[in-house]
């Protein structure tokens, strides 16, 4: 195939850019399947094969060197540069995509909440059932997302990803490591944050529905509270939902703002850096003058 090339006066290395080209593409591949705004579960997979293929396409000709390097030979070398790109498009795509499924537990306490979690409904972008408060919200951070232009910063993050974590170099194994750990387990703590904030008032004039409802029937017997407690939390539910549905939207664009600052800062980690680590300031010891302290009188009898 390069013998032919030659032939016509084009001057490639055909086996160092198919390589290379690949790895772009793993990379892109393996963000576009974690994130739900690119590609859903519904997507099929040829189509997302497809387009991955001209995203890598339009970011090759600005990666490729002009004098392409010597690769080894060493076929398990090959393997772990691809191995490295899926694992950077991981962490790149987790870390955004993360928040997207925090506001569908939102609406899944919700709904549990208001005796409603059994009927559940398709969520296309991840291809499984879910509730319906959870499917609600989960639509509402996309589109808050997507109309925010959210979508072109990360897009930004990750394309210059390439230039901060080379194709064909490895990450460094340093302090940077322990600090994207650090991130990941406090993203995915987040998670649980940001359900009971924004399903809490929710949550909370539910629970005092129920009290009513319980001195209610301990005031009239007759009263057939079961019926009525799917009525009334049911409604509850729904009316403060709508209720807080501008405050719940603020906190959409708040925290995906925080997703892709948090895809910059992994890559950032990935590079090798680290946080920088505070300096405490020491005090004056013990007996010692303080700054600024005027030297006490002797008074010599």
């Amino acid at each position: 195939m390069e013998e032919l090339l030659n032939r016509l006066g084009v001057d490639i290395n055909v086996n160092f850019s198919f390589i290379f080209l690949t790895l772009i593409w793993v990379r892109v591949l393996t963000m576009s399947t974690m994130i739900p705004f690119l590609f859903g579960k519904p997507v099929p997979g040829h189509v997302k094969v497809g387009l991955s293929i001209v995203l890598a396409l339009y970011a090759y000709p600005h990666l490729v060197p002009a004098q392409p390097p010597e690769l080894s030979s060493n076929v398990l070398f090959i393997i772990i540069l691809y191995l490295k790109e899926a694992f950077y498009g991981f962490i790149i795509g987790f870390t955004v995509s993360i928040f997207f499924y925090a506001f569908q537990c939102v609406g899944q306490m919700i709904d549990n909440q208001r005796g409603v979690s059994i009927a559940r409904i398709l969520i296309p972008q991840l291809g499984q059932q879910g509730s319906i408060s959870g499917l609600f919200l989960f639509q509402l951070a996309l589109v808050l997302y997507l109309a925010m232009g959210g979508h072109l910063v990360f897009l930004d993050t990750f394309y210059m990803s390439y230039k901060q974590l080379p194709i064909l170099a490895f990450p460094t194994a340093g302090p940077g490591m322990l600090s994207l750990l650090d991130l990941l387990a406090n993203m995915s703590g987040m998670i649980f944050a940001i359900s009971l904030q924004l399903a809490g008032p929710v949550i909370i004039a539910i629970l005092m529905a129920d009290i009513i409802l319980g001195l209610a029937n301990r005031i009239s017997p007759q009263i057939n509270v079961c019926e009525m407690g799917f009525n009334v939390k049911g409604y509850t539910g729904i009316l403060l939902l709508a209720v807080s549905i501008t405050m719940i939207g603020g906190q959409v664009v708040k925290f995906t703002n925080i997703a892709n600052q948090g895809a910059a800062k992994a890559v950032w980690y990935l590079e090798g850096h680290a946080d920088p680590v505070p300096e405490e300031e020491a005090g004056p010891e013990e007996g010692l003058r303080k700054p600024g302290e005027d030297i006490p009188e002797v008074i010599t009898q």
